[in-house]
Order: C-alpha cells, then sequence, then structure tokens
C-alpha cells in the first residue's frame, strides 16, 4: 500500500526491544488514546479524495498508491505519505460511500465519495534480519512484511520478491511507481473508541482488488509465513 523508497525516519515506531508487558486494559487505554490522536488528525470524511491531495486540501501531498481503487480485505481506499505530519500516521484508509458497489470499485480515476476514515497503519524500513518495530502494549507477532514491488496503473501489484532496489521494468504493464519491502501494521476503527489490529478489516464488505499472494507476510523465526487472504478469497 506504501510507495516509494521509506526514508529511515519515516513515521517509524521508536524501536525498544524491553518494553514492559501491558495489562489487558493498559493495552486497551494505549490504543483508545491512539485512536483518539488519528481520528482528531485525519479527516473524518471527505467528498473527494482527489481534491483532498492537492495543494490547500486536507491531506496536500498525500498520494493515492492504487489510485481510487478499492482494496480487497479492506474495503477502503489507500492514502499514503512516506513524511506525514505528526500525529497522523503514513496510511490512511478511507471506506467508499455505501451508496457505491463493488462493481464500482476497480476504477483507478473513478471516484466513489463521499469517503470515510476507517483505518490507518504504520510502516517502517524492511531489512531480512531487520528487528520488528516496537509500539508499546502491540505484540511483535501483530506486525507483517508488506512485500516490495510494483505499483500498477490498474490499481493491482506485481511483486518483487526479496529485491532491495528496483529490478529492470518490464514492458507488459503499466507501472506507477516501485516500493522496496516494508514492516507494516493496520488499525481499524472502533465504535467503542478501541481499534481492532489486523491485517484485514474486521468489517470488510467484500468485494474490491486483491493483491498477489504473497504480497503480505508475518515472519516466523525468520520464516516467511502466508497470512490468510481477503474474505471469500
Amino acid at each position: 500500500m506504501i510507495g516509494g523508497a521509506l526514508p529511515e525516519s519515516a513515521a517509524a515506531p521508536p524501536v525498544n526491544a524491553h518494553q514492559p508487558t501491558c495489562t489487558p486494559e493498559q493495552r486497551r487505554d494505549e490504543l483508545r488514546a491512539l485512536q483518539e490522536r488519528v481520528v482528531q488528525a485525519a479527516p473524518r470524511q471527505l467528498d473527494s479524495l482527489e481534491k483532498a491531495v492537492q495543494p490547500g486540501g486536507p491531506l496536500a501531498g498525500w498520494q493515492l498508491p492504487h489510485g481510487h481503487v478499492v482494496l480487497a480485505g479492506a474495503g477502503a481506499v489507500a492514502l499514503h505519505h512516506l513524511e506525514p505530519q505528526e500525529p497522523l500516521p503514513p496510511l490512511l484508509l478511507y471506506a467508499p460511500s455505501p451508496a457505491s458497489s463493488p462493481a464500482d470499485w476497480l476504477d483507478l480515476d473513478g471516484p466513489d465519495g463521499p469517503y470515510r476514515l476507517i483505518g490507518w497503519g504504520f510502516v517502517a524500513p524492511y531489512r531480512p534480519g531487520s528487528a520488528v518495530p516496537s509500539r508499546r502494549c502491540i505484540a511483535a507477532t501483530e506486525w507483517f512484511v508488506h512485500e516490495a514491488g510494483w505499483h500498477l496503473t490498474d490499481g493491482g501489484m506485481r511483486l518483487t520478491p526479496g529485491a532491495a532496489s528496483e529490478p529492470p521494468r518490464p514492458m507488459d504493464i503499466g507501472i506507477l511507481f516501485w516500493h522496496p519491502a516494508v514492516w507494516d501494521i493496520h488499525f481499524w476503527v472502533g465504535d467503542d473508541g478501541v481499534p481492532t489490529v489486523a491485517l484485514h478489516n474486521p468489517r470488510d464488505p467484500g468485494g474490491g482488488m486483491a493483491l498477489p499472494d504473497g504480497g503480505f507476510y508475518a515472519l516466523v523465526d525468520g520464516r516467511k509465513q502466508r497470512l490468510p487472504g481477503p474474505r471469500g478469497r
């Protein structure tokens, strides 16, 4: 979901391998505070994503790494910024209008607003053997890796597994940009003020464009572990 070369400082949560274990109450409080910060900083509703990212817009300088395409498993359009202004995270996820349908969601340039904020994410640079980023009250196992690859003009991806720099571009696809692998973690807005931490939206409506198998994976004892795909995939 993220695009471009990620700066070392780009919204990477501070790493601290010795953080104390949180109680369930402390975790809820931490997550509640995080959601409050994000929803106060990010626009809750946007009539037009295209206008929002233009100069003078509420998300000026942000990018649409998959265009207006709704992503399967998220039920949302992704927006990203490599160096967002705190407390904004580098990834925001906006659901299309409930008046739209899955048949409308695969058009790179076709808006389906108004859009509603339903989630966000953090990313950090990934290299083989690198330590899992750490946030207070977040387990290391909740982080996953988003594989390197090209973002395409149809809103999808072509993966370049293990590539540390962009390979020669193939001629048979339309390419927007390439990005290296990154650590990734997603949060989904909770009605009770406590977000859900999960790869996929717990209220995934179905539909949207699925990224290729292997687009996200967990690391278990240094080995890649496939993650469940979107609902119905």
